[in-house]
């Protein structure tokens, strides 16, 4: 994924984040699309379309390396697209540099009102956020140059993303989005590194781990009394409590590293028919694998 693929993928989810993030000041709702000048089979980075009334056609390009001919380009583009539609509207120009040294500042072109040309640096944009910066916590990696401060940064980052009440699956793609750029940000970093950081919590101390490992120990506890039941001694008794809570933490570990490797649930029935050693295999494997 490049960074306009990734770009394009923040801003399907949620349009209106862009000029929030530039600070720019429009009315009504807006689409986003990408689009395509016949003529030089030039896409576009982005292009808003309003939805509810008549506004600017605002089109983005996002710079992330040295074109001294960026402006010469774009203006190009867009005159080829009014040239091809029956589109009269006015229109925003936004060139959006991931870094300010990719700003070649020399936009040979003025724009009369109400049409205009906005310039905005990536990580300026992001220092004027609040904390709270919505979806586009996601490019908050741009912003930070110390990999050191990672691991405080990025629990912060994916609760920021969690605490939206989004739909699961633009939830889940705003994580991999985030991930994504934390990897493109810091290269020395592998998935694994990144993926734990997501996390938040060690595996055993999220409430999810929590809750099946405590499900398991309880039906070991009574599969154990079970046993040492039918034997009818005291000591079997205790030694199957014993053997129920050490089979029930294995059971939820499973449970969790299967879910986790995103594999099937193995059946807590079928689980509580396995010997210790089955179960401590079957965990070891799933570590592995893991790791």
């Amino acid at each position: 994924m490049k960074s306009d693929a990734l770009f394009y993928e923040l801003f399907k989810i949620e349009p209106e984040s862009l000029f929030e993030l530039i600070k720019l000041d429009v009315e009504g709702e807006y689409s986003f699309e990408s689009i395509t000048t016949k003529t030089t089979e030039k896409r576009f980075d982005g292009f808003f379309r309003r939805t509810d009334g008549d506004g600017p056609d605002i089109f983005l390009e996002i710079q992330g390396y040295d074109d001294p001919k960026i402006y010469w380009g774009l203006f190009r583009e867009i005159c080829t697209r009014y040239e091809q539609t029956e589109d009269c509207l006015p229109f925003t120009a936004i060139v959006l540099f991931t870094d300010e040294r990719y700003d070649p500042d020399n936009c040979p072109l003025c724009c009369a009102y109400p049409s205009e040309i906005v310039r905005a640096n990536l990580r300026d944009c992001l220092a004027a956020l609040k904390d709270k910066a919505g979806v586009l916590t996601v490019l908050k990696p741009f912003g930070l140059s110390d990999s050191g401060r990672l691991p405080e940064s990025v629990p912060e980052w994916k609760a920021e993303i969690e605490s939206l009440s989004l739909p699961e699956h633009k939830t889940k793609k705003l994580t991999e989005l985030l991930e994504y750029l934390i990897l493109q940000c810091f290269p020395k970093l592998t998935l694994k590194e990144v993926q734990m950081m997501t996390r938040l919590t060690p595996l055993e101390e999220t409430a999810a781990g929590q809750e099946l490992i405590q499900i398991g120990i309880k039906q070991g506890i009574r599969q154990g009394l079970q046993q040492g039941i039918e034997q009818g001694l005291q000591q079997g008794i205790e030694q199957g409590i014993e053997q129920g809570i050490e089979q029930g933490e294995l059971i939820g570990k499973i449970q969790l590293m299967q879910n986790i490797l995103k594999r099937p649930r193995s059946a807590k029935t079928k689980l509580l028919r396995k010997s210790l050693q089955e179960l401590k295999d079957m965990l070891k494997k799933l570590e592995k694998e893991f790791m």
